[in-house]
């Protein structure tokens, strides 16, 4: 079978390397670039994917948690968050799938007729199943026509500063409905935040640097993520977790599940919400309940508790069965 998958990031690279061993699979990928992200991910995805530590910056086994003058240090029960450059990152990713027999090629996709993808070098490749991977602004979405993936502006920065943890803060004029972040990237700190508290987030840490944009995808349970025999994973899916944002570990599950759907003939949307469909609701709901200032209180308060905070680590750390 041939399958064509655009956009070469984290999603697009791991569904190929899983598919290309029963299939003919294309990946093509526009350009390389470093895609802003704070880099953080479940140490496991490493030994489950069978990928090379080497690109693990940092290991780190808590996090801090700042709201209203407080910190809150939540232990991760071991290493279980690691760091990565996502340049680094996503070109291992990429060149791995291609030592696997992937055909990958830098070019552009600007349409799709008859079961072929057309770039903008003029290559026409033939497909029967195309997977899209090209994250927020999606191309094939709007080619085919689907709505748009709901997103919100964040804005960041990378500052000569050392740390030795993720810091989260919580309070509604540094992270606005959400929250403002400060991650360890080896000898730098990645800093970020909703773009209408950014500003603030900058003048609380005391410093004074050029920001630049980008979208982070909102999930919604009506996303499309399949129409006919194209199919959607990643940012270009919305598959990124409600309220923490995290999305190299969904990214690479994803993918996962999609192509453990494509070998076996299964619908794929009910094999995601089979897996993820529960979590992502609930995070759904706290990411609501945390606009409302009182449930907001209520839930930094209850992280005091440790029952609460080795819990949530817990399920954090719950392995998806594929």
């Amino acid at each position: 079978m041939n399958i064509v998958v655009v956009g070469g990031g984290i999603a697009g690279s791991t569904v190929s390397k899983l598919l290309v061993k029963h299939n003919n699979v294309t990946l093509i990928q526009d350009k390389k670039w470093d895609k802003p992200c704070g880099g953080g991910t479940k140490t496991r995805i490493f030994k489950e994917f069978n990928l090379d530590p080497f690109y693990i910056k940092e290991k780190l086994s808590s996090i801090e948690m700042k709201y209203k003058q407080s910190s809150i240090n939540l232990d991760l029960l071991g290493e279980n968050l690691s760091i990565v450059f996502r340049k680094e990152f996503d070109e291992y990713l990429r060149e791995n799938a291609k030592e696997h027999g992937v055909h990958l090629i830098y070019d552009k996709v600007i349409n799709i007729k008859n079961n072929k993808v057309i770039t903008k070098k003029n290559q026409i490749i033939p497909f029967d199943i195309l997977i899209a991977a090209d994250g927020v602004y999606s191309t094939v979405r709007k080619i085919i026509n689907l709505p748009e993936i709901p997103k919100v502006l964040t804005y960041y920065a990378r500052i000569n500063k050392q740390i030795k943890k993720p810091l989260f803060y919580f309070d509604k004029s540094l992270g606005s409905d959400f929250y403002a972040w400060e991650f360890p990237h080896h000898n730098q700190t990645h800093i970020g935040s909703k773009f209408n508290s950014f500003n603030n987030f900058k003048k609380y840490l005391n410093i004074n640097i050029k920001n630049k944009g980008y979208y982070i995808p909102m999930w919604q349970p009506n996303i499309t993520i399949q129409k006919d025999n194209i199919y959607f994973v990643g940012d270009s899916a919305g598959q990124v977790m409600p309220l923490s944002f995290e999305g190299i570990y969904f990214a690479m599950m994803s993918s996962k599940i999609l192509a453990y759907s494509i070998e076996h003939n299964l619908n794929y949307k009910k094999e995601w919400d089979k897996r993820f469909l529960n979590q992502f609701k609930f995070m759904k709901f706290l990411e609501k309940n945390m606009q409302n200032n009182f449930l907001r209180n209520l839930i930094m308060f209850s992280f005091k508790s440790k029952i609460i905070q080795k819990l949530s680590v817990k399920i954090w750390l719950i392995k998806t069965k594929i």
